[in-house]
């Protein structure tokens, strides 16, 4: 097994998804710079590519992870890496997690999926 090498913060972002079998929605419940983990109500095995809109409460535009593949699934829950992201994202990202361990608020702009209760029970 490999050692994860970037710590991962403990998160609620709901994200839509984007696969080549359909789109859903999906909650991410840790975050790194690298990839995250997450829950969706579309079943992904590993090896599938998605693309992820990220919905952040302290941003004003959803992170756009243009390119990311399923890694592992288990027990209702995916390893998910980031391939390639849109253009500055990944900065974004990497602000987001120095800039406090836990996010500030779980209030999502307008843009977030309205509804994840069945993704994240």
């Amino acid at each position: 097994m490999q050692l994860r090498c970037r710590t991962r913060i403990s998160v609620g972002y709901p994200a839509n998804i984007q696969c080549d079998t359909g789109t859903g929605e999906g909650v991410l419940f840790d975050l790194s710079p690298t990839g995250c983990r997450m829950r969706s109500d579309i079943d992904l095995n590993a090896g599938t590519y998605l693309a992820l809109q990220i919905a952040v409460a302290q941003e004003p535009t959803p992170l756009a992870v243009e390119v990311s593949v399923v890694r592992w699934s288990k027990d209702g829950y995916l390893g998910v890496e980031f391939l390639r992201y849109s253009q500055g994202v990944r900065e974004r990202v990497t602000e987001l997690l120095t800039a406090s361990s836990q996010p500030a608020s779980l209030v999502y702009p307008d843009y977030a999926a309205a509804s994840l209760s069945a993704v994240a029970s």
